[in-house]
């Protein structure tokens, strides 16, 4: 049976050891020859496939895949934790240790199936731990790109990306900004404006982090473009190349997205963060400029005008917080907080805006949900949840 390459079995001035061959049984490409270039490795990928040993204990079978989590699964328990496995994936980058590439790949890879598994089992808490206001602590260098990786997994359900594609857009995003892993902690204190230094040091990051992630082995071609892209802009305004239109991939428009929504809704020193509706609006009426009309409107759909962890006022008085993503951007489910009365409800009931009773009349401040505890809104338990 043929099976389909993987991206570690091909590397630049390397040379192939299985036959290739096409759709249709054909040789494309024979075992011990010289792969010359990333785009030789680009094709090979989408057209090529291989006759695996079934002797080989090897599992080359493994496509990428979801971690298994049970219902009850705390993704905002489990976000803490996947910050703290980035933190470490990206140290082991400076340590010269020689198993480090190794290391670095697998746990990449496994933040990205735990990223998977969470959008799959509870994308709409998932979705609330984006929005919900974040304690001030706190590195905005580990938080930021999995903000971003959150986003991208939970799209990626709608627009049916999956395999090994969806792996090197997760990764990619998880890694756009190794470039200037050293400032961008401080660039996010800043109050001041950025030095011509500070400005070369931004503008220069995707080619240092392609540089970075090749000292890791990383070979992928589909993950190293997002990277080295993911700041061009489709009116040729962007950065590093300058590219303009279809000389963009989709996988960097993806992780562009991302970044700039996440961006915007972020809180900085020198401002406050954007509410979700300016934060859309911005970027739809960029739409033409930035990564085109069409992939915008569909990311931008699904986020929704009222994002799981927004807060909203109904109109019979209640106090409440978005928990679900509606039929129609402007429907969402919400859970009531406190009564009209001020009373505060034990058990969140839900509250359906298609209902008149329950239409969302304003968007208050997210400050008024940081004493609360989040998971009590989308029933789950505090303790991890793990499937065995």
């Amino acid at each position: 049976m043929l099976e389909k390459l993987r991206p570690s079995e091909l590397t630049v001035g390397k040379r192939t050891t299985l036959d290739i061959y096409t759709r249709g049984g054909r040789l494309l490409l024979s075992r011990g020859a010289m792969i010359s270039n990333e785009q030789q490795i680009e094709i090979l990928m989408q057209r090529g496939l291989v006759k695996r040993d079934p002797n080989d204990r090897v599992d080359y079978s493994s496509e990428f895949k979801p971690f298994r989590y049970t219902n009850n699964v705390n993704p905002f328990l489990e976000v803490i934790e996947l910050e703290d496995q980035l933190s470490k994936a990206f140290s082991h980058i400076k340590s010269g240790n020689a198993a480090a590439p190794e290391v670095f790949y697998r746990d990449i890879r496994n933040i990205c199936s735990q990223l998977l598994g969470l959008a799959e089992r509870s994308p709409e808490a998932l979705l609330g731990t984006v929005h919900w206001p974040r304690e001030e602590k706190g590195d905005y260098s580990l938080y930021h790109p999995i903000q971003c990786a959150i986003l991208i997994a939970v799209v990626a359900l709608r627009l049916k990306i999956h395999g090994e594609q969806l792996f090197s857009i997760l990764a990619a995003a998880l890694t756009a900004n190794l470039g200037m892993l050293a400032i961008q902690d401080r660039l996010n204190k800043q109050k001041t404006p950025l030095t011509e230094e500070q400005i070369q040091a931004v503008r220069s990051h995707p080619d240092k982090s392609v540089l970075m992630l090749e000292s890791m082995g990383i070979r992928d071609p589909m993950w190293i473009r997002a990277v080295l892209h993911h700041h061009e802009r489709l009116d040729g305004s962007g950065y590093p190349q300058g590219l303009k239109g279809d000389d963009i991939s989709n996988e960097a428009k993806l992780v562009a997205l991302a970044d700039i929504y996440i961006a915007l809704i972020g809180r900085r020193e020198y401002r406050q963060a954007l509410p979700v509706k300016f934060a859309l609006k911005q970027i739809f009426s960029e739409r033409g400029t930035l990564v085109g009309p069409a992939l915008t409107k569909m990311f931008l759909s699904q986020i929704g005008i009222y994002p799981p962890g927004t807060a909203v006022k109904l109109k019979n008085g209640d106090t409440a917080v978005v928990t679900q993503r509606g039929e129609t951007a402007s429907q969402p489910i919400c859970a009531g907080i406190r009564a009209i009365s001020g009373q505060v409800y034990m058990h969140p009931p839900p509250r359906d805006t298609r209902l008149p009773e329950y239409e969302i009349t304003e968007v208050l401040s997210s400050d008024l949900l940081k004493p609360l505890q989040p998971f009590l809104f989308w029933g789950v338990h505090v303790r991890k949840a793990v499937e065995l």
